[in-house]
């Protein structure tokens, strides 16, 4: 499979490292051939990010490669994420979702595309995972969670059982959920907060426990 990553930064580096890392449990033929990275930025066009070179701008590439593309857009805002992605999908490409060897997942969990899941994260049993989502290494989702498109889970984040994360909502590192807490759209949980009631939309909580500090960006 051709992937290309979007994006040349620290998300694109380690979205490579979970790709070589996969690669490691794959027969050949199902193996990714990494091409590099793909950029909005042209002056990034040539450099070398852990051992991949940026071959251009997005638009560029798909003109100039033919026949069955994937990516994956290591883009960490999530609006941008979703910008990106749906313009990358209109060139043909595929969305392909990375999941690092050692993530551990629990049976009847549903993942979509374009997803990412860091070293040591833990997916429990019938959580349900959308695209383009973000979860973070050491982060752990409970059991029949639902974390919809475009979220993203943060490093050492906990989401306790049966907890919803609407869409584009951003809980930060080391920050933990109480079961059966919704997160609004666009909502932000700040580092290390406790969150013990469920947050309004466009809203950011901080702390322990978790109260309002104003809208989200």
């Amino acid at each position: 499979m051709l992937l290309l990553v979007m994006g040349a930064g620290g998300f694109g580096m380690e979205a490579i490292w979970v790709a070589e890392e996969m690669n490691r449990n794959l027969s050949d033929k199902n193996k990714f051939k990494i091409l590099g990275y793909i950029d909005d930025y042209p002056e990034k066009k040539g450099k070398i990010f852990y051992g991949y070179s940026v071959l251009g701008l997005p638009e560029q590439i798909a003109q100039e490669l033919k026949g069955e593309i994937y990516f994956h857009c290591a883009i960490g805002d999530n609006k941008s994420r979703e910008n990106v992605a749906n313009r990358l999908a209109g060139f043909g490409w595929r969305p392909i979702t990375l999941i690092h060897p050692s993530a551990l997942m629990g049976r009847e969990v549903s993942i979509g595309d374009g997803s990412y899941i860091g070293a040591g994260a833990v997916v429990a049993p019938r959580a349900k995972i959308g695209n383009h989502v973000l979860i973070n290494c050491s982060a752990g989702i409970g059991h029949d969670s639902v974390l919809e498109d475009f979220a993203q889970v943060c490093p050492g984040a906990r989401v306790n059982g049966m907890c919803t994360v609407k869409k584009y909502a951003f809980i930060g590192s080391n920050a933990s959920l109480h079961p059966g807490i919704t997160v609004g759209t666009a909502a932000t949980v700040g580092a290390n907060s406790q969150v013990i009631r469920s947050v309004r939309p466009n809203t950011t909580v901080i702390g322990v426990p978790a109260k309002t500090f104003g809208k989200s960006c």
